[in-house]
C-alpha cells in the first residue's frame, strides 16, 4: 500500500497525477480481487460516490468542498 501511494504521490499514475498530495484516509481488504474491483467500480457511481463521502471519508473531503472540485457533492447547509 505504501508503494502504490507513492506511486501516485509521484505522478507516475496519470489518472491520479492532479490530485497531488494524497494521503491515505480509509483502505479496506477483499478476499478476491474480483469483489475489490467490484468495490472500486461501485465507488466510482453516484451512488458510490455518495456512500464514499457519506460513510468513509467526508471529514478528509472539505477542502474539495471549498475548492470546488468536479464530481464532488455539493455540502449540506
Amino acid at each position: 500500500m505504501k508503494k502504490r501511494l507513492k506511486l501516485h504521490n509521484t505522478g507516475l499514475a496519470k489518472s491520479t497525477k492532479g490530485g497531488i498530495p494524497w494521503k491515505l484516509s480509509w483502505y479496506a481488504g477483499f478476499h478476491t480481487e474480483k469483489e475489490a474491483r467490484n468495490f472500486e467500480q461501485y465507488l466510482k457511481t453516484g451512488s458510490g460516490k455518495a456512500f464514499a463521502y457519506k460513510h468513509l471519508i467526508s471529514v478528509d473531503l472539505e477542502k474539495d468542498f471549498t475548492d470546488g472540485r468536479k464530481g464532488i457533492p455539493k455540502p449540506l447547509a
